[in-house]
């Protein structure tokens, strides 16, 4: 098992952190992987800008206003419009930011990968192993 560790530190080492602009750091890693998970995930439709839509034409038709609400309800004053679940939903659509990683980083990101496998399965095996010794009629 000690060798599963220390390929996985290896491997971890071996990421391009030079040319990501970061410190060798379990939570960078993280940050990385997440933010161009985000970013991919997030830019499947091709929206680069803010969309804004001129309603000034529209007839848009507000049901009722609240004012004076308690401090810290801010959700809860404001302009209440006839289809106000529907402009909440199109309000939570959001662009997340551009985490462009290289083909060269997710390459030695698929040896972290395959090296956690490994030291998961010598784990496995070691636990396996503990527990017919310590049980050896189960």
């Amino acid at each position: 098992m000690l060798g599963e560790q220390w390929a996985l530190y290896q491997a971890f080492a071996s990421l391009p952190w030079s040319d990501l602009g970061r410190k060798e750091k379990l939570e960078e890693y993280q940050s990385i992987v997440s933010e161009a998970r985000n970013s991919a995930f997030h830019h499947v439709l091709p929206f680069d800008a803010t969309i804004e839509v001129n309603l000034s034409q529209l007839d848009v038709r507000a049901e009722k206003i609240r004012l004076f609400s308690p401090y810290g309800h801010s959700k809860r004053r404001g302009v209440l419009l006839k289809d106000q679940e529907l402009a909440d939903l199109f309000s939570e659509f959001s662009r997340a930011k551009q985490r462009p990683v290289s083909n060269v980083f997710w390459e030695s990101n698929l040896r972290v990968m395959e090296a956690s496998c490994d030291l998961a399965q010598a784990v496995l095996e070691t636990l396996i192993l503990i527990h017919e010794a310590k049980h050896p009629n189960a």
